[in-house]
């Protein structure tokens, strides 16, 4: 996919501000620290996770499509208490064989991807039996008002946000493609527009 001095040279810039934000931290680190064995992430971004995984999982391999993170994340990945793999690539067609990790990794990730259905597919396909998805997605609200603003604002947000969705119903999208919620929390954010605040944290296996 080609990408345009915006998306490669602006915009990891920009998602290294926002998601360094006090916030997130807590919720990154809750999040990966349920982590185990061999680890996919998938839109590793600038490599902001890497320093929450617990030191006793395997390896993690993290993938993401646009190269202009890539600058970041080296020196996250090179502090890293575990190994960290970089691949570039899309979530859509993962370059891995069927079964090959035991827990894959999504954090403000399926807002943006093209084809999220075929993405969760996709890491259906990857994941090995018993594994687990542990997901952190912004997205659709269940408040009406704030649902008019998302969908006002999604049409040019996705420029601004290199195709980020702020109106994509994430539970509901995931649990269409096939894997079973076991444990989720809906929340708003704190201090964040509600039109970009609204949350969703969980984890999911196969169904």
């Amino acid at each position: 996919m080609k990408r345009g001095w915006y998306s490669g040279r602006v915009f990891p810039r920009l998602v290294q501000w926002s998601m360094g934000q006090a916030g997130f931290i807590p919720l990154r680190q809750s999040l990966v620290s349920q982590a185990s064995g061999l680890v996919l992430e998938i839109g590793f971004g600038t490599g902001a996770n890497f320093s929450y995984y617990p030191s006793q999982i395997h390896s993690l391999t993290a993938i993401d499509p646009n190269p202009g993170m890539i600058p970041m994340a080296r020196s996250l990945q090179e502090e890293a208490v575990i190994p960290v793999h970089l691949a570039l690539g899309s979530a859509e067609a993962l370059p891995f064989p069927s079964s090959s990790f035991d827990t894959v990794v999504s954090t403000m990730t399926l807002c943006s991807v093209p084809l999220p259905s075929n993405a969760l597919q996709e890491l259906l396909r990857v994941l090995r039996p018993g594994g687990r998805f542990l997901f952190l997605e912004h997205g659709q609200s269940p408040d009406r008002s704030v649902r008019l603003w998302q969908d006002g604002l999604t049409p040019v947000w996705k420029h601004l946000g290199d195709g980020c969705h702020l109106n994509r119903p994430m539970v509901q999208m995931i649990q269409t493609q096939g894997w079973t919620v076991t444990a989720l929390e809906n929340f708003y954010l704190p201090g964040v527009p509600k039109a970009f605040a609204y949350f969703s944290q969980g984890m999911a296996v196969k169904a």
